[in-house]
């Protein structure tokens, strides 16, 4: 079910009817059959259930076995099992095809049969979550669920399983044992956060992607200069944090209109002024899973520097490869992990050159050139990433490296050719002008740092109902309706 429809609204209302007419009580189960519901709606993702309900029976089972074994070798080979299991899963749906093709063609014959596999429906989402639960339970951290139909309730819960956040057991098990009263401050900030969702996502997002797209499809013409690549470039690490965010906000919104905090998953990432701080307020859920779950258990900070960059790259490589596994998203990976790594060897270093930079003796200057090198540091790194969203491979990528600083003269000095290539990309100025607009809008919202559910609450009456105005009339004029899909819905 595509979140941005009008089914899902629908689906959505019916859901909050029902929830808050049953008992307290009943409202889990009610919450667990909806989230199934909303799994099998569509019709090929439904076969799949099956892989949902293993994983969450595997792990269930896998927690109660880990409170009840005392010695360490068998409580160790249950983890096992489930890394296996679901990591197994994981990548059979997701990197076979890649896998089976690469070996076949390095071998010269069918070594691995060709399996027609469609990716099951947030199995990127629950894998990681039921994963985490089994880790957190043998590390005696969190106990063990005995209730199984509210462990499945935490695996399939509808807001988040179709784009995440990547949910934790200790933060969702005790909002769903005790559901909350309605609370009209909580239902009304959900109902915001969920329009400005749609809002990000089918306006700014929707344009941003247009004007990215059409730049890219020029490569294989070489039609755009280097001012035009550079732009898409830039443009797509916004678009990718506005698309996100905005599937991030709707599963917030869905969440507090049931009385359930989900938590967030971006907190302003382009206003970091370094490349770390960046990496813990971009896709926190899953920075902090990996941090949690991969970068302590290699040793983390505990150890040399040198090991400590070794399990960064380790950490980074393997992000590259949830994202996919082509060579890009590969690269991406790695190219981040070192950027990272170079940040804090060279920390020291740079912060003893400050004093001697006249431009730094301002705060409001420092702060913005920190972030300024960040992002583009950051947007660097995302040339790989853009070639991997649109399927292109390395060579694309060096193309783009190769052509960011040429054709810069041409363009402008010659008004009229630039008109014309600009009118190319299928992007009216009223909707560029829209575009302008909706950035400062995000931007002046998110500037305050508060979810944005909680922040309307405190604007005066009148101006909320004339922001809720201007929402949907942007939506309504300027929504980009006929590619509504989330990028990430595709990890």
């Amino acid at each position: 079910m595509d979140i941005l429809s009008l089914a899902f609204i629908l689906f959505l209302v019916g859901v909050c009817a029902v929830y808050y007419v049953v008992p307290r009580p009943a409202r889990p189960a009610w919450l667990l059959c909806c989230s199934y519901l909303f799994y099998l709606y569509d019709a090929a993702n439904a076969p799949y259930v099956a892989v949902l309900i293993v994983a969450t029976a595997l792990t269930y089972l896998a927690g109660l076995a880990l409170e009840a074994l005392q010695r360490r070798w068998l409580r160790r080979a249950v983890v096992g099992v489930c890394v296996a299991a679901c990591m197994g899963g994981f990548f059979l749906f997701k990197y076979y095809k890649v896998f089976a093709g690469a070996l076949n063609g390095l071998l010269g014959r069918t070594a691995l049969p060709a399996l027609s596999l469609v990716m099951p429906l947030g199995v990127s989402y629950f894998s990681f979550m039921a994963l985490g639960y089994v880790i957190d339970v043998y590390r005696r951290r969190l106990p063990a669920e005995r209730d199984f139909f509210t462990y499945a309730l935490f695996v399939s819960f509808f807001p988040c399983i179709f784009t995440g956040p990547i949910e934790r057991a200790g933060h969702m098990l005790p909002q769903f044992k005790a559901p909350p009263r309605f609370d009209y401050e909580r239902f009304a900030g959900g109902v915001f956060r969920i329009l400005w969702g749609f809002f990000k996502k089918l306006v700014l997002a929707g344009i941003l992607g247009k004007l990215v797209d059409n730049i890219y499809l020029g490569i294989a013409r070489d039609t755009y200069p280097g001012p035009l690549l550079l732009a898409m470039c830039l443009g797509f690490c916004y678009q990718l944090y506005i698309d996100f965010s905005a599937a991030t906000d709707i599963a917030i919104g869905a969440g507090a209109l049931l009385g359930i905090r989900v938590m967030e998953n971006f907190r302003r990432p382009f206003a970091a002024k370094s490349f770390t701080e960046l990496w813990r307020r971009w896709h926190i859920s899953l920075t902090s899973w990996f941090r949690d779950y991969l970068y302590i258990p290699l040793g983390g900070s505990r150890c040399g520097k040198a090991r400590q960059y070794l399990n960064q790259m380790a950490v980074f490589f393997a992000s590259g490869l949830w994202h996919g596994a082509t060579l890009p998203y590969v690269v991406w990976g790695l190219c981040n992990g070192a950027a990272l790594c170079i940040g804090k060897a060279t920390a020291p270093f740079r912060r003893r050159l400050e004093p001697y930079n006249p431009l730094y003796r301002f705060a409001p200057v420092r702060a913005f050139c920190k972030a300024a090198v960040t992002y583009l540091v950051f947007a660097a790194c995302f040339v790989f990433f853009v070639v991997g969203v649109h399927g292109g491979a390395l060579a694309d990528a060096g193309y783009l490296f190769g052509h960011f600083f040429t054709g810069w003269g041409g363009f402008f000095g010659d008004w009229d050719a630039a008109v014309k290539l600009m009118s190319g990309l299928e992007v009216s100025l009223a909707a560029f002008l829209a575009m302008l607009f909706s950035i400062l809008l995000v931007e002046g919202f998110e500037w305050a740092e508060i979810p944005v559910n909680e922040l309307i609450r405190k604007v005066p009456f009148p101006v909320r109902l004339a922001l809720y105005y201007v929402l949907v009339l942007f939506i309504l004029f300027f929504g980009s309706f006929g590619k509504s899909g989330f990028v990430y819905q595709d990890f």
